[in-house]
């Protein structure tokens, strides 16, 4: 599980069943999903997780405990295709484990989705369904629709273990304005400003919430997040850390959780702070910042 946390505020890096006793372990998610060669997005209640700009082949998992709810959840997995292929298919696995397991082995798979698009008429088929797994689909819900510019195979499912009350599902709702867009804007500027300074205190002191529920999901010490989640290794070593130029153009206000997430990008999903590696122009780390607002103010949720 800690390889899973470290520098979750950057691009998240790319993550058989068995019988359980009654449900007395709080047990820990994850999604994994596989596309075969097009672009693709994961989200979950309409929250970026990630995204492949390039046709990928890759086979890729992350944990979603800090996003699961008890009751009925949605992921969504958007892809971009030219033309698929007659053998294309696209998969979508929920997980579990035990903490203190080790999530790329001893994982188990609560159920699969799996959807072939480049067959005439297909409809996405659940299998290998663990009848005593806490996460269970929710299958009439669970649909692929094709959109004018992508597709989204939508999987809905239920969770039947009692969760916390995650931050995502606590902010206002937000309407999708310029002026909810431009004081987010002076939010990340004065997050931007702390990043010049390389204020790696400053950064994580104001990540308190983020941290608190990174530890909660996954089981480790709240020391041990914040050490994970620090970016003394970036501002250390100059070769790692060139920081771009904050954006001048209006950016896109992106919200998500029933409009109680918020998220600037820019040119199509870049983040609005991000920062270069020296010697590679292709190189660059998004520093993703999901926020939500109480009480007036913005805090940092994910």
């Amino acid at each position: 599980m800690k390889k899973w946390i470290a520098y979750f505020w950057i691009v998240t890096l790319t993550l058989t069943s068995v019988p359980l006793l009654a449900q007395e372990t709080e047990y820990e998610f994850g999604v994994r999903w596989a596309v075969e060669g097009v672009p693709s997005s994961m989200r979950i209640h309409d929250i970026l997780l990630n995204f492949t700009g390039t046709p990928s082949h890759l086979d890729t998992r992350q944990p979603i405990s800090q996003y699961v709810k008890e009751g009925r959840n949605t992921i969504n997995l958007n892809t971009w295709p030219m033309e698929y292929e007659p053998d294309s298919e696209l998969k979508v696995s929920l997980l579990y484990w035990e903490p203190g397991q080790n999530p790329n082995t001893e994982v188990h798979t609560a159920f699969d989705v799996i959807m072939k698009p480049g067959h005439n008429d297909a409809e996405p088929e659940v299998v290998v369904v663990d009848t005593s797994a806490p996460l269970r689909p929710m299958q009439s819900n669970i649909t692929f629709n094709r959109f004018e510019e992508y597709d989204t195979l939508e999987v809905v499912f239920n969770n039947s273990q009692p969760m916390p009350t995650w931050c995502w599902e606590e902010g206002d709702a937000l309407s999708d304005t310029d002026a909810v867009r431009d004081s987010l804007a002076r939010e990340y500027h004065r997050l931007y400003s702390l990043f010049e300074a390389q204020d790696n205190d400053a950064l994580i002191d104001g990540s308190k919430t983020m941290i608190e529920e990174l530890a909660l999901a996954s089981g480790e010490s709240e020391a041990y997040v914040r050490q994970r989640a620090s970016f003394t290794m970036f501002f250390d070593n100059p070769n790692l850390f060139q920081l771009d130029p904050f954006p001048e153009e209006p950016m896109t206000l992106n919200l998500g959780a029933d409009n109680r997430v918020a998220w600037l990008t820019r040119e199509g999903v870049a983040a609005p702070i991000r920062f270069g590696h020296a010697g590679s122009d292709e190189q660059v780390s998004n520093v993703r910042l999901y926020f939500i607002q109480r009480d007036g103010q913005w805090e940092t949720c994910r």
